[in-house]
């Protein structure tokens, strides 16, 4: 969807919506506080969108161009809203099937609480790396570490950092992964060259993330109202049918993942599989856990209801019920409504233009390596930032700066490591962005309020300004570091 510039809105009505975009954005934090995710905030991009169109039609634009592009735009997210939708059914029928809980109670056997953060990391990232995808993870392994995390009275907000930290480690480092593939296709450069290029910033990265994790659990104290370790163990084994046949749900989606089907395929497979899992080892417990006469059609009827309204415990512990409780189909739909609004806005300043306009300014400031690079990371931050979608945030600077890469006679792997550390990683970090949306809805945890804690993220983007403030890493066609680096 690449803009014609001709009768696009100078600079000035080209900033206009973004200013529109954050403040109000601000207002709606100030007027709701934390309610904000659940309406107002959804209200935001759409107002802005119209700020958008109003610029737009006053430079010249056609609304109908407009409007075709903002409709492109969201059917592009459609793929991404039915994954947060199948992931929301995946999280209620890996309840009712004993996977969580499975995982759960054998993750409390093994992990330490001391030592449960950078745990929590690194199994994650090994997980992310083998299946490609931070999303599959943080719903899956994610949300298990996050019951182990609550279940050991450990700050659920730091877990929510060091599995945001090990997923996209692993997604950015796996051969699998889509925003792996694509930052390579973008910049021309062969997959494993990519991911080599990536070590440079990303390995210290993560070594760097895992100690700080590793400070933060030893500084750990257990709430004091967490549940006792073995009255919980007990609670999950009299409610659940714990064993290790519960994880086949969990093995399935590993091998489709790995066998690189497409996401909503792999997540349709881990829902059925849980289901089968539900009905085979569960049936019994399906009575107590969803209050049913224990016969064979209002089980599987009130196994159909979870699917969509998610599952609610009433054991009579309430710390308990809310540890095993949610998912559901309609549990997303408010995360739904706010991806599909971002990317309203996110496609409207992209078809008129206006996002161009703004970057073309960056690009007059670049006269050295060190900044072409630092131009990069930061533009392409300033996409997420201003349109909350990951795959525009690499695609746009990668087509922005080939040209200046290939002049400057910089190796193509230099940009798409920049693309990464600018673009995959940071979306994450966006309130409205959909990586944003989708984990804040996946960890029950608000974007602002993990972000201090997502360490990789962090400290891959600050290693990624220094390295090109100090003109390090810069590496040219000829193997050798560019004289003006």
């Amino acid at each position: 969807m690449t803009p014609d510039m001709k009768n696009s809105p100078n600079l000035f009505l080209s900033l206009i919506p973004v200013v529109f975009l954050f403040i109000l954005l601000a207002f709606s934090v100030y007027c709701f506080g934390d309610d904000c995710v659940s309406g107002p905030n959804q209200m935001v991009p759409f107002a802005s969108t119209f700020a958008v169109f109003i610029v737009s039609i006053l430079a010249g634009r056609k609304y109908t161009e407009l409007e075709k592009g903002m409709i492109q735009g969201i059917a592009e997210t459609l793929p991404a809203c039915l994954i947060l939708l199948f992931v929301g059914v995946l999280i209620s029928v890996w309840f009712v099937s004993g996977t969580m809980p499975t995982m759960i109670y054998y993750g409390m056997n093994l992990i330490n609480a001391r030592v449960f953060y950078p745990c929590a990391a690194i199994v994650c990232a090994l997980v992310s790396m083998c299946i490609g995808s931070s999303w599959n993870t943080a719903a899956t392994v994610g949300i298990a570490a996050m019951g182990i995390a609550k279940a050991l009275g450990l700050d659920p907000v730091i877990t929510a950092g060091a599995v945001i930290s090990g997923s996209y480690f692993g997604d950015k480092m796996s051969p699998l992964s889509e925003t792996t593939n694509l930052a390579s296709a973008v910049s021309q450069v062969n997959l494993f060259d990519h991911i080599r290029g990536m070590t440079f910033t990303t390995v210290p990265s993560i070594i760097i993330s895992v100690i700080m994790f590793a400070a933060a659990g030893l500084r750990a104290q257990p709430a004091a109202e967490s549940i006792d370790n073995e009255s919980f163990r007990d609670m999950l084994q009299s409610s659940f049918n714990i064993s290790p046949w519960c994880l086949l749900p969990l093995a399935v989606l590993i091998y489709f993942a790995v066998k690189r089907y497409p996401p909503i395929f792999t997540i349709l497979a881990g829902i059925v599989s849980g289901l089968a899992a539900a009905v085979i080892f569960q049936f019994d417990s399906i009575t107590g856990i969803l209050g049913t006469d224990g016969s064979f059609p209002e089980n599987i009827r009130a196994l159909w209801l979870v699917t969509y309204d998610g599952l609610r415990l009433n054991t009579g512990n309430e710390a308990f019920n809310a540890l095993l409780s949610g998912g559901g189909m309609s549990g997303m739909f408010n995360t739904v409504i706010l991806m599909i609004a971002a990317m309203s806005f996110g496609s409207a300043m992209e078809c008129s233009g206006c996002l161009r306009r703004i970057m073309s300014v960056v690009v007059r400031f670049i006269n050295s390596a060190g900044r072409l690079v630092l131009a990069t990371v930061l533009t392409a931050f300033g996409i997420n930032a201003i349109s909350g979608e990951q795959c525009m945030s690499v695609i746009l600077p990668g087509r922005m700066y080939a040209e200046i890469y290939d002049d400057m006679k910089i190796a193509p792997t230099v940009m798409s490591r920049s693309l990464e550390d600018g673009g995959t990683i940071t979306s994450v970090l966006i309130p409205w962005s959909t990586c944003g949306v989708y984990f804040s809805g996946i960890m029950g945890i608000s974007t602002l309020d993990y972000l201090p804690y997502c360490f990789f993220n962090l400290v891959n983007v600050g290693l990624a300004v220094i390295f090109a403030v100090f003109g390090l890493g810069i590496v040219g066609k000829n193997g050798k570091q560019p004289a003006d680096s």
